[in-house]
């Protein structure tokens, strides 16, 4: 009885266990990608290069990864260069790795499939199917010369976490309608079969390769947009996508590098000087400065302080070229401000996306009040100077002339005195 009560817990914990490894590989998502080629079109008998993505699009870390490019003909690798195993790949980060194939010499010409699989935990395959373009003309008839003409993005600059557009222009740049090769004419219509952009180095390429893009008369262009965004922990620096464009035939394939720079410095606001007051009003002037390498647009300066309202209650600039400088000037009404300091928030966009600087400042006041209240102390003290001068002076004078009077009442006496002294003396 116990044995079997033994057995009957053990299979069913052996089937939890089951079913939650089941659950786990059932909400991991690994998603396989092949973003280059090189060279393409290969030639039969060539060495290829591979680069495939490997992203977790689940919401779980992903452990034991296994990724592996099948060498079925006409393709062939060594074991060694054939698989490629993670320990762990986390939500919504990517991979990247590199197969290195050789394609037989007697291989045909024409479209054919390189099958990529991959397992988790060693449970069962999950294979993907690719197509890769074996032989060098595609089409025979058009010799159109394509270039890139120009390359711009917007934003032209990008910041950690803007998404964007990456702008591609393709030209022919034939000048004549046809030409002769060998005595025999070809159009110099550019054909273009393919376009895509990728990214190694972490920038999000959000754009699936663009097919079929048709014809391109000589002397015509065409502009391809690619949207790219750029993840919040990227650092400043400069970074390489590179652009693959297949056209009519192998020697007119475009593949080169586009620059995408991504520079995290954005607005300052910075005091230019002294508030000044008037009353119960303080008037501040703050420099805004974009420090940004690239333009920016919808600049809007709002200010915020504890019992303080300000006019205006916002400030708008608008578009400020990298380098630009401008002066806002607000007056500040103070209604028992507890504090001392105001935060001024600039907003702003770059590309898609809105951005925001803020910065605390003093709003202290300029020495000009107490100034005028010295110059008025000043004032008041030369008058009273003068006033307790000009009185020191009246009685100065009416003690002199208080002393004389009782000078000469005293000559008066003693000759007075002198005068009954001689009449007493002639009696």
């Amino acid at each position: 009885m116990k044995k079997n009560y033994f057995n009957a817990v053990f299979k069913i914990f052996a089937a939890s266990v089951i079913l939650l490894a089941i659950a786990g590989c059932a909400s991991a998502s690994i998603n396989i990608t092949m973003i280059d080629q090189d060279p393409y079109p290969v030639q039969a008998g060539e060495q290829v290069r591979f680069w495939v993505q490997i992203e977790n699009t689940g919401g779980q870390r992903v452990e034991n990864v296994t990724v592996q490019v099948v060498p079925k003909a006409p393709f062939s690798a060594s074991t060694a260069e054939s698989s490629r195993t993670y320990k762990e790949i986390y939500p919504g980060s990517k991979q990247y790795t590199e197969f290195i194939m050789y394609v037989d010499k007697d291989a045909p010409n024409g479209p054919r499939d390189l099958t990529i699989r991959y397992n988790i935990n060693n449970t069962s395959w999950i294979e993907k199917n690719f197509t890769v373009s074996i032989g060098g003309v595609v089409n025979t008839t058009n010799r159109g010369t394509l270039i890139v003409d120009s390359v711009s993005s917007s934003p032209e600059v990008f910041m950690p976490g803007d998404e964007g557009i990456v702008w591609v222009t393709l030209k022919n740049n034939a000048t004549a309608p046809s030409v002769s090769i060998m005595n025999q004419s070809y159009s110099t219509n550019a054909r273009v079969q393919s376009a895509s952009l990728y990214s190694k180095d972490g920038i999000i390429v959000q754009s699936e390769p663009i097919n079929d893009l048709g014809i391109i008369a000589p002397g015509d262009d065409i502009s391809i947009p690619f949207r790219v965004s750029v993840p919040e922990d990227t650092p400043d620096g400069t970074y390489l996508l590179t652009l693959n464009v297949t056209a009519s035939s192998y020697e007119f394939n475009i593949k080169r590098n586009i620059e995408l720079k991504v520079d995290s410095t954005g607005i300052r606001a910075i005091q230019s000087k002294q508030p000044s007051t008037s009353g119960l009003s303080r008037v501040v002037e703050i420099d805004i400065v974009n420090y940004h390498q690239g333009a920016v647009r919808g600049v809007t300066v709002i200010p915020m302080a504890e019992g303080a309202t300000f006019y205006p209650t916002e400030y708008y600039i608008g578009d400020m070229k990298s380098g630009d400088l401008f002066t806002a000037k607000f007056t500040i009404n103070q209604y028992g401000a507890s504090n001392d300091t105001a935060v001024f928030t600039t907003v702003y966009y770059n590309g898609d996306n809105p951005h925001e600087d803020e910065v605390a400042l003093k709003l202290g006041t300029a020495s000009t009040q107490r100034s005028v209240f010295s110059l008025t102390n000043i004032i008041l003290l030369v008058v009273l100077i003068l006033i307790v001068a000009a009185a020191s002076n009246y009685f100065l004078k009416k003690k002199k002339n208080m002393t004389l009077i009782s000078y000469l009442k005293l000559q008066k006496g003693n000759l007075q005195q002198k005068w009954q002294n001689r009449k007493k003396k002639n009696m």
